[in-house]
């Protein structure tokens, strides 16, 4: 009899738990199915799908099988396959050589060589030790005697094709810094800040104030009224050395910047590198240069370090560094082919998918970061991705990188989550694209996967803000 009871008391707990999922479940169907009226979404695609990680199982589905663009979703592709490929640990090295002897005299016969293994952050000037990059270079070179040098100063990016950017990316995109694009050997995330003042009149031309070697700025930027948003985008070719600003800067401004792309970030190292080693007393003879190959014979004089992986990822998560997103998607392909690029990064992807037994039906991948509108994903595979990844051994790792910085826009998406819950998550932002993709932990230890795609959208930032996080606190629920 005791027995019955305590049976039947099982099967009454878990029947309330099943109804009150079921009620949870009907309930976020209802905020998905009420946004889909909303006038910003009427016309556009929403797909939502979640998934219990514990039970292995989706609870909830809404045109979970479109055919969506990622925007920066892409990018935990991107790092979970560099975490399983290199691990946490993996740094980017940049190597100095030298080519030719040294004499008694400290006369090098010969050239330096930076040889660049693509370090998205290498003399990165939003890092105060990356101010004394070039002085730990130098020193390595003192160490090797030399004080003249009778040659050049060569940057080798070799390691990357030498298309930065897929040709896929926009117009709109490739000529600001965050469109800047990966090689060998980058520098200063292959953007410059350019400095703009605005003018005494409403009307005028916004002065640019900074000097920027190589690169010719066609300014079309003029001063606006006092209340308006300073707002500034460049347009430009990979590797054209001009860039075409336009936009408005408030009247009264003394000081704003904006990051543009470098159109030839190696060579430019190249050229600072050569006049800080003139300034600091190692002579050059030969102009900055750069090349494709290394010479038969070399002997190594430095090594630099890069940030490991657990912090180029929390990076690229929280700040959206599409150079570092970039950079990882090319050293995956030189893993897989000995030389990196988009396609050989693209291959490596899919065997990645692959190995972890996910269909890639509707997904295409093409870059790193996600900047390119070729890319495509499902919601379904994203929260099916997301459930692998949990599994794998590097994961707690990896899901603390997941995050928002507060200085970026779409931390208003993040709800108040409950005491004794988890939420982490990666947006993924382009115009007309606005997702919403992580994990949940309720206080009973149960983990969900979930992915919210919204493309095509014809609302304003903070409305579409809004509604990702009516549905997040709905998913919060379950």
């Amino acid at each position: 009899m005791k027995y019955c009871k305590r049976l039947l008391l099982i099967i009454w707990v878990s029947l309330a738990g099943v109804s009150a999922m079921a009620q949870n479940t009907d309930r976020l169907d209802f905020v998905v199915r009420h946004i889909t009226r909303k006038p910003a979404v009427r016309h556009a695609s929403l797909s939502v799908c979640v998934h219990n990680i514990n039970k292995d199982s989706t609870v909830y589905t809404r045109n979970e099988d479109l055919a969506m663009q990622p925007g920066a979703v892409n990018k935990l592709f991107t790092t979970a396959a560099a975490y399983s490929r290199l691990g946490p640990k993996f740094t980017f090295e940049t190597y100095l050589y030298y080519s030719g002897s040294i004499d008694r005299q400290g006369t090098l016969n010969g050239d330096i060589i930076v040889t660049g293994s693509g370090d998205p952050f290498f003399c990165s000037s939003r890092f105060t030790y990356t101010d004394s990059t070039f002085y730990r270079m130098a020193a390595g070179i003192r160490a090797m005697g030399i004080k003249r040098i009778n040659g050049h100063i060569y940057a080798d990016t070799s390691l990357f094709e030498d298309e930065m950017m897929h040709p896929s990316w926009q117009w709109s995109d490739m000529g600001n810094g965050y469109g800047s694009g990966a090689c060998g050997l980058n520098y200063n995330e292959n953007s410059v800040d350019v400095h703009f003042k605005s003018g005494r009149r409403v009307g005028d031309e916004a002065t640019i104030t900074s000097k920027h070697q190589g690169i010719e700025f066609v300014n079309h930027v003029v001063t606006g009224p006092r209340d308006t948003v300073c707002d500034v985008r460049f347009y430009g070719s990979p590797y054209g050395d001009s860039r075409i600003c336009h936009g408005v800067v408030p009247l009264g401004t003394a000081d704003t910047h904006f990051r543009a792309s470098m159109p030839h970030p190696a060579l430019v190292m190249a050229k600072d590198f050569t006049q800080y080693l003139r300034n600091h007393g190692i002579s050059v003879s030969g102009e900055a240069s750069q090349q494709f190959t290394m010479p038969k014979q070399y002997k190594k004089v430095y090594v630099d370090t890069s940030f490991n992986l657990f912090t180029i990822t929390a990076l690229t998560m929280q700040t959206t560094s599409n150079i570092a997103a970039e950079s990882l998607f090319k050293m995956l392909g030189c893993l897989r082919d000995g030389h990196g690029g988009y396609i050989s990064g693209r291959r490596f992807m899919y065997d990645y998918f692959n190995e972890l037994d996910l269909n890639p039906s509707g997904v295409q991948v093409v870059d790193g970061s996600g900047l390119s509108r070729e890319n495509h994903v499902t919601a379904y595979f994203v929260a099916q991705f997301l459930d692998v990844v949990a599994r794998q051994p590097f994961f707690w790792d990896f899901v603390g990188t997941l995050g928002i910085s507060r200085k970026m826009p779409e931390y208003s998406i993040i709800p108040q989550v409950p005491e004794g819950c988890s939420l982490k998550i990666k947006t993924g932002i382009l115009p007309g694209v606005r997702n919403c993709v992580g994990y949940f932990t309720n206080d009973d230890d149960e983990m969900y996967s979930f992915a919210i795609l919204c493309n095509n959208f014809s609302g304003d930032d903070a409305t579409m803000n809004s509604l990702i996080r009516d549905i997040l606190e709905e998913i919060i629920r379950l």
